[in-house]
Formats: C-alpha cells, structure tokens, sequence
C-alpha cells in the first residue's frame, strides 16, 4: 500500500501534501499528545519527534491511542508503532528524556515548524512557552479539566498574538476558566483518595477518552492552523481561525451550565507581559 491509497479518500477534500514538510514537534505522548500525534499522521503530516520520559502504564490504556500490547514500553517507541502503522513513510523521531533537564530544548524547538505542546504540569508548560517565545516558534497546548468536564486549547502565535503568560493574567475575566483549577474542585480528601499529592505537586486529571478525545480534536485542529498560517497556499476548505483560545465544557458542571458548551477568545499581547513583551521587542 502506497501513500497515495492511503490517503486517497481525503486528498480530493483536503491537500494532504502541502502538510508533507511540516515538522511538528510533539512535547507529552500521554493521552492527550498520543491523540494528537495520530490525528496529525492521519492528516498527511510526515515528520514528527516524540517526546517523553515516561512508560506506558497499565492505568493508562484505558485513553491511551496505545494499548494492553505496549504496557511497559516506553511510549515514545510505542506511539512511533502506532503512527506507522497508519503511515509507513512517516519520519518519526524519538527523544526519551525529561525536557526539564533536556539542555538542547532551544535548539530542537527552532528546528521545528510547530510544538504540540501536551504534558501535564506547569514548570514544562510555562518552559516551552519561553522557548517558543524566544524563538517565535507557534506552539498549541491543550489541557483537559478535572474530571473531564471539558478542557482548553490554546494558540501561540508569534507576533499575532499572546503567549501563555498573557493568557494566565486574563483568565479571571474567562467566564468558562474562571473556577476550574485543579486545587479549587478537589478537595483534600479527594485528593489524597485519587492522587496521594500534595497541592504543589498536583497534576492534570482528565476523565474518560470521550472527554479527552474532544479536546484532542480541537488541539489538532489547531495545530494544523498554525502548520497553515506558514504556508504560501493553504489546504482546501481550511478556512483561518480568528481565535487562538477556546473553553470547552463537556457537561453541565461548574462552571458550565449545559453540555457541549463553548467559548472562543482572540488573546491578544498583554502589554507588561514578562516573557512575550520583554522577548518580542
């Protein structure tokens, strides 16, 4: 099977070529960036590195695009199985290690068009987010809410938009975000029950692969905006996205109201900003 039957369904809806140079560079393979990385193979992107530290865990098959077979591996090389299994001439690159303490991150961002930006805690969030500002390199983060309830994916776009710093002075004006961090629903004794963590040391928590799997739609989609937004002619039917920030909520559980609800924002710089303001000068 040759890459053109592959792709033969789409490539009259959607020019899965002009994606084939693209180089993403895809930060957490856990549920939310294993979904991500296989949704952009399956839209013609070509090149991709992984990176991860981590081993697949048998709690984590139930959301993970990785199943029972994998348990044990590290997912950076069971994820690579995943993706060419859809794609045999996909370029897959894997990186093992911890990016906190990985000193050519700099470099590996600025060789990339695009970081999937998809770990689980905020020192690697607010990291990537500093690095890209450096290096004007648009990233998309994505983020599922406690116990599912929705999530939010976020754009940047360099020097058409704010960054992650931005963002976390806006949030309290973000009618859906307001109210929804982890350490303001789980209380102690939850916490303790489901994570044995202290407060500081908390972590996301998505729900079922159906909560998580809305998100990872919506992060891919972005991603692609962001691959597009560098291209000299963009894909068929791709139309823009004005907005580089979206809440989503999946049922009706503070602070949404009803299922399926959502909120679009176009952040713009924050004048003052610590990283973009000071990097961007």
């Amino acid at each position: 099977m040759n890459n053109e039957e592959v792709f033969a369904r789409i490539q009259k809806l959607f020019d899965v070529e002009l994606f084939s140079e693209a180089k993403v560079l895809v930060v957490g393979c856990g549920s939310g960036g294993g979904g991500v990385a296989l949704q952009l193979v399956m839209s013609g992107i070509k090149h991709l590195t992984l990176v991860d530290k981590d081993v697949l865990e048998p709690a984590n098959v139930i959301r993970h695009v990785c199943g029972r077979r994998f348990i044990g591996a590290k997912k950076v090389d069971a994820l690579e199985e995943v993706l060419l299994d859809r794609n045999v001439l996909a370029d897959v690159r894997k990186l093992p290690v911890d990016i906190m303490k990985f000193n050519p991150l700099q470099s590996l961002i600025e060789e990339h068009t695009v970081v999937v930006l998809a770990t689980d805690n905020e020192p690697t969030r607010f990291l990537i987010n500093e690095l890209c500002v450096q290096t004007r390199t648009p990233f998309v983060v994505g983020r599922v809410f406690t116990r599912g309830i929705g999530g939010e994916v976020f754009s940047y776009r360099p020097k058409n938009g704010g960054c992650l710093a931005c963002l976390e002075r806006v949030l309290e004006r973000t009618k859906f975000r307001n109210g929804i961090r982890e350490i303001d629903l789980v209380s102690q004794a939850e916490r303790d029950l489901m994570y044995g963590l202290e407060v500081s040391e908390i972590k996301d928590s998505p729900g079922l692969n159906v909560d998580i799997s809305f998100i990872t739609s919506f992060h891919t989609r972005f991603v692609l905006e962001s691959i597009a937004a560098t291209l000299a002619e963009r894909p068929k039917y791709m139309e823009p996205i004005p907005e580089n920030y979206l809440v989503w909520g999946n049922r009706p559980s503070h602070p949404f109201d009803r299922h399926f609800q959502i909120q679009r924002i176009t952040l713009d710089p924050q004048e003052g900003c610590q990283v973009c303001s000071r990097k961007e000068e």
